[in-house]
């Protein structure tokens, strides 16, 4: 390499690094990422003690990192780098047909599963209530033939199996309906959330175990598209932000009677079945139910018999189907409510109990002991 070239490559690198060095410092914070949407790493205040126990160093590390000039921009490039190299994947996400965005799904060890299950069995124990249990399979699972072959990518259905095998709760499959309509648009293409129309299928399963009238998507005369601008938390963590946005349904209009607490914070407030300001943000699928909270309480004004979910956010778009069915539904969700649940249920004589979780949730959330609490 000549001389000339070679200073040539040291003042561009030079430049590019005085370049940014000046962005990183002139541009202002940014708190939320749209397109990753979260929170970043602010400025950290600095301490001595903060620094001799090394998460003064940690935070500034996370805070260049988020707040690095163009940084949303590099994320794409690198995804698009990826595909350029070969690769069908970036940041465990892949880029499947259709511009599927899937993660592959990593099975726990079976003392994991006993643990929880342990807990299931302790809940039906504690209480006069019917329990039921649901696993819903992610589309992992049911869009499995998406994934490249050498993909690694655990069974959903062996972990349903020994689930359901070792449980003495009564349970509720899920995985043959969606699996029978999985070239139906019953998961979305950029989040790990099933759609309305997989929920309804899911709903159909459920209503069918507990002996209560089984309906079909042709039976919901008020189904209509509410967004086709949805972006889900899978495409937030890939990268691949070229792909084209998922549409959103809501099969069941929001009943005049009905009547809802959330209690999101220490006092309840009026709920919203659709909160639909969560569709002029990112986050629109925090539409069902207004999002994450500990405690849901509905009234419907129907007559029937009381149900508890506890769940994850997979059930926030299944509600809406089981309106006619309850006078009362409750959602709980034990990341958040730490109370007993034996007593929740006795307080308000709670006739059916439904654990109702996705399969990666199920295997992963720590909080699930609170089960026989």
């Amino acid at each position: 390499m000549s001389k000339k070239a070679l200073w040539a490559e040291i003042l561009i690198f030079v430049v590019f690094i005085a370049l940014f060095f000046t962005l990183n410092i002139l541009l202002p914070d940014r708190e939320f990422s749209e397109q990753e949407n979260r929170y970043l790493q602010t400025l950290p205040e600095f301490s001595f003690k903060e620094l001799f126990s090394g998460s003064y160093t940690a935070d500034f590390e996370s805070y260049t990192t988020d707040q690095f000039a163009g940084r949303d921009t590099w994320t794409t490039l690198k995804a698009a780098s990826e595909l350029a190299l070969g690769k069908s994947e970036n940041k465990g996400v892949y880029l499947c047909r259709n511009e599927t965005l899937i993660e592959g799904f990593s099975a726990p060890e079976k003392d994991t599963l006993d643990s929880k299950l342990a807990a299931l069995q302790k809940l039906a124990e504690n209480t006069e209530a019917k329990v039921s249990f649901a696993l819903i399979p992610g589309k992992s699972e049911i869009l499995s033939s998406l994934l490249p072959k050498n993909a690694p990518n655990d069974s959903e259905a062996e972990v349903i199996e020994y689930c359901y095998g070792n449980s003495t709760v009564p349970t509720i499959d899920l995985l043959s309906p969606l699996r029978e309509h999985s070239g139906e648009y019953v998961f979305y293409r950029t989040d790990h959330h099933w759609t309305s129309l997989g929920a309804c299928y899911g709903y159909a399963a459920i209503a069918e175990a507990l002996g209560l009238p089984v309906r079909s998507p042709g039976d919901y005369a008020d189904r209509q598209t509410v967004s086709e601008s949805f972006y889900g938390t899978t495409w937030s963590s890939s990268g691949f932000s070229w792909v084209a946005p998922d549409s959103m349904e809501i099969f069941v209009s929001e009943p005049e009677s009905l009547e809802i607490l959330s209690y999101a914070s220490a006092t309840p407030a009026e709920g919203q079945l659709y909160d639909e300001s969560y569709l002029e943000k990112k986050d629109k699928y925090s539409m069902f139910m207004g999002g994450n909270a500990p405690l849901h309480e509905i009234k419907t004004g129907n007559d029937g018999p009381s149900l508890l979910i506890v769940r994850d956010s997979y059930a926030d778009c299944l509600v809406p189907f089981l309106l006619g069915d309850f006078s009362e539904i409750y959602l709980l969700d034990l990341r958040y409510y730490r109370a007993s649940l034996k007593d929740y249920i006795a307080e308000h004589g709670i006739d059916e109990v439904l654990v109702c979780y996705s399969v990666s949730n199920f295997c992963t959330d720590p909080n699930l002991f609170l089960l026989g609490r």
